[in-house]
């Protein structure tokens, strides 16, 4: 059968292998002219071990997993070290979970996909029209086709999920913050560690290929345009320029650069659908589940909702009104339990007050304390 896939992240490349692997033509489109490089480091846990497993790729994933030394100095609002934080204290489903930079989990993503499956890149879909026996698809360059199943993994602002299913603001549910992300100039020597004053998130880290600032600020929704970057930059400055300590300076310079690589902007969100399936249309990862940022289970949502529905639709004979409901089932408790980290997530990472933030850095304290009395070496660097 004919699959077409929206989107060549790690959405689109899990169901790229996993529908080809099951025995379907499969063509992935992707509006940009490659895959895109960036983004902070994400992780493989829980679930997705075992799908990583079974796509032969978990041995390659750990091989390449992120290391984490030491904590981080954790600063107030002055930029002076009130505790420290790893990430591995608070965030890992299993002691198995693995951290990875994006593009390498890309790489190895790509690495596993037949080469009989076509990559168009700088097309997306135009129109879409579903019938009993198929899909009609008319893309961006011109070119028009029809596939037994169209696969709408193209991110919070889906494209595919607009077309089948309907307006954005029907499904995509702001969290309450913002984040940004942009690579740093290396001709400079940057301070890692994360800033926190109530609401407002700064932080500087090296996961080993170089140095990236991210921020994290509650804020209502805002109405932008999420496709003007010269708005991003002026929004992402509005929030920086509430603290003038440590590095931040330098860094509100960084993400202002046009040129800068790495540059994301976006709202921390959940999408929220009673059906990810309609007709001859599927979506998933961030376009039928995301999670959000704050949660850490993107990426291991992506990886095993396209296991889920490749192998439940194949398992129908390419009978989606069939598969549907098996679908849902495997899939819909794993997708609420994930969304319901984020409001774990939030708390730690982005404290509304000034009383939580206090109170939040004690605990830190105490995480640090049992660091240092397990890994003695780390004195150090553990201790505020």
């Amino acid at each position: 059968m004919n699959v077409l896939v929206s989107g060549a992240s790690m959405a689109g490349l899990s169901a790229a292998h996993w529908f080809a692997k099951l025995g379907h033509r499969v063509t992935v489109v992707e509006r940009a002219d490659g895959l895109r490089p960036g983004g902070a480091p994400i992780d493989v846990r829980g679930r997705a071990l075992g799908t990583a497993e079974r796509m032969g790729i978990l041995r390659k994933i750990d091989g390449q997993k992120v290391i984490n030394s030491y904590p981080a100095p954790v600063l107030d609002g002055a930029g002076t070290q009130v505790a420290t934080l790893d990430l591995r204290w608070f965030a890992n489903e299993t002691d198995e979970d693995i951290e990875i930079l994006r593009d390498r989990l890309n790489q190895i993503l790509l690495g596993v996909i037949p080469d009989a499956v076509e990559f168009r890149y700088k097309t997306s879909i135009a129109s879409l029209v579903d019938g009993r026996d198929g899909v009609d698809i008319g893309f961006t360059d011109g070119l028009q086709g029809h596939y037994d199943l169209v696969v709408g993994a193209d991110g919070l602002h889906s494209n595919v999920r607009r077309l089948a299913f309907g307006p954005e603001k029907d499904y995509v549910r702001h969290f309450g913050y913002y984040v940004a992300l942009v690579d740093l100039p290396k001709d400079r020597e940057w301070r890692r560690g994360m800033l926190n004053v109530p609401g407002l998130t700064i932080a500087v880290r090296d996961a080993g290929d170089g140095p990236q600032a991210l921020m994290l600020a509650a804020s209502p929704e805002i109405d932008y345009d999420y496709r003007d970057l010269a708005v991003h930059r002026r929004l992402i400055d509005d929030f920086l320029s509430r603290v003038d300590a440590w590095q931040v300076r330098a860094l509100r310079t960084a993400f202002a650069d046009p040129a800068a690589k790495g540059f994301y902007f976006d709202s921390v969100s959940q999408t929220h659908m009673p059906s990810w399936i309609k007709g001859n249309v599927a979506v998933i990862g961030d376009a039928g589940h995301c999670a959000a940022l704050l949660s850490g289970m993107g990426t291991t949502l992506a990886m095993v909702a396209a296991e889920t529905l490749a192998t439940t639709w194949t398992e129908c004979g390419g009978d989606m009104g069939a598969a549907s409901p098996i679908h849902h089932e495997r899939l819909r408790p794993y997708v609420e339990q994930c969304q319901a980290f984020a409001h774990e997530g939030a708390p730690i990472m982005v404290p509304a007050t000034q009383a939580a933030l206090d109170q939040r850095n004690a605990t830190f304290r105490a995480y640090a304390e049992t660091y240092v009395a397990k890994f003695p070496e780390a004195a150090g660097s553990a201790q505020a």
